[in-house]
């Protein structure tokens, strides 16, 4: 991308990797190469020689690994292409791990995971189990945060054994998924003919440290969707004090959806998601603010003990899952579920045209407001070029959504119910009802409703 007015450039190396291509390795390796990618390499002795090197430019470096891939992003001045590119190259190419590291790290990943469970606002826990319930012991479900939620002793992060990660586990890995064929190396903000000079002399043919390791196949295997359930268990509330944070169930529910190669389908499930929207029941909000989606006309504003429902769309190369987050009072546990299974219901059958095109002008605003933003630009150019082997222009990206019309989100809509639910819950579970019962209430007769409560004396 030019460097228009821009002072300031990005760097990233976006490499077809992840946790869903850790099965020929130990659980966890991709997580906790995020925490030590940018320590030591083969010219700079620590983390501190490389943000010394950096400093000079204006520059920052991180490395973060999603399920799908491993990113290594880099900001500087504009005027350092030359040398932030050489210190780029030089982390992706030529790193050092040592047991000391991965030691100190491990540790602290560990923490971090007990203390997200903890936390008031669980989203990202609640993510990883939903997608290790839906994509069970393959791909897209393996664990991302080291920790097999699903496994039963899933709450006791002692019990995981992945201290057991080595230095070679972690060179293995890289060894093995770090090939130019499987990268796309993306500028913003920078002068197009040095860069691809530059991209030529650092990462076609280039100099790696771990020319002498053994490399295993790279699996390729194609996400199985098989739904089933995640269920941790967290009493009391997570906050205590004078003013304690209420007691909350969260749970989430979610069925398969389209991958964003399906391009037919992706936008009305984007739009779709536009139009669900969500929030807290104490979100600000107004006209354009989500204050108009479904899920606060017919959730939130509905039923006052409903604490937030959020629709969320996870889209990857050959899958997807739509979800419904949503918090409540344990007591109500069951009749949350109740009301996002008919959402999903709702979901399908025909929608105002009004509610439409709004959904599709939020939409269009939110993209337009995002690319706006140079970190938003070079992950949007990164992931497609990565995905598909081309760039998808905003007017491209508009037209396509301006096409999606009213029977095309039913249909989406619809294709999701015939497969089989995925559910992750997070705390009390005492009133959770069983996947069967979430099964039968998404059947087209029963249009969301949970059959009756088999307990003798109802809970109060």
């Amino acid at each position: 991308m030019p460097r228009a007015i821009l002072q300031v450039q990005s760097l990233t190396v976006f490499v077809d990797a992840g946790s869903r291509n850790e099965l020929p390795f130990k659980p966890g390796v991709s997580h906790v190469l995020s925490r030590v990618a940018i320590q030591k390499t083969e010219r700079f002795s620590d983390r501190e020689c490389i943000f010394e090197e950096l400093e000079q430019y204006g520059g920052m470096i991180d490395c973060q690994t999603f399920r799908d891939t491993v990113a290594y992003g880099l900001s500087a001045l504009s005027y350092s292409l030359p040398e932030v590119m050489d210190v780029l190259a030089e982390a992706v190419w030529r790193p050092q791990f040592t047991s000391e590291q991965l030691e100190m790290e491990l540790q602290s990943v560990l923490f971090e995971i007990e203390e997200a469970i903890s936390r008031p606002d669980p989203e990202p826990i609640l993510t990883e189990m939903i997608h290790q319930a839906a994509y069970r012991d393959n791909t897209l479900g393996l664990p991302r945060m080291l920790i097999d939620f699903c496994a039963d002793d899933a709450s006791d992060t002692t019990s995981t054994g992945y201290g057991n990660i080595t230095p070679g586990d972690v060179t293995r890995f890289i060894a093995s998924h770090y090939t130019p064929d499987r990268m796309v190396l993306t500028g913003v903000g920078v002068d197009h003919a040095q860069f691809v000079e530059l991209a030529e002399r650092h990462f076609v043919n280039p100099k790696t440290s771990w020319a002498d390791t053994d490399i295993a196949d790279v699996d390729k295997s194609i996400s199985q969707y098989t739904g089933g359930h995640c269920k941790i268990k967290r009493l009391g509330p997570p906050v205590v004090g004078p003013n304690p944070m209420p007691e909350l169930t969260h749970v989430v529910l979610a069925m398969e959806s389209p991958s964003h190669q399906r391009l037919d389908d992706f936008f009305p499930i984007a739009v779709l998601n536009s139009l669900m929207g969500g929030g807290g029941s104490f979100s600000p909000g107004g006209p354009g603010k989500g204050m108009y989606t479904q899920l606060y006309t017919n959730v939130l504003n509905r039923h006052h003990w409903i604490y937030s429902a959020i629709a969320r769309n996870h889209s990857y190369l050959d899958s997807g899952i739509f979800a419904l987050y949503g918090s409540a009072h344990p007591s109500q546990s069951r009749t949350l579920l109740e009301v996002l299974c008919q959402q999903f219901h709702h979901m399908a059958s025909p929608q105002r045209p009004s509610d439409i095109e709004r959904a599709k002008k939020q939409l269009e605003s939110a993209l337009m407001m995002n690319m706006e933003s140079r970190l938003v630009n070079f992950e949007d150019l990164g992931r497609q070029v990565l995905a598909g082997g081309a760039r998808m222009s905003t007017e491209e990206l508009c037209k396509r959504i301006d096409a999606v019309t009213a029977g095309d989100v039913q249909q989406v809509a619809a294709d999701m119910l015939k497969s089989r639910p995925s559910l992750a819950v997070l705390g009390d579970l005492s009133n959770i009802p069983s996947l069967k019962d979430i099964e039968s209430a998404l059947l087209p007769a029963n249009k969301g409703s949970l059959p009756k409560s088999r307990l003798l004396f109802p809970r109060l």
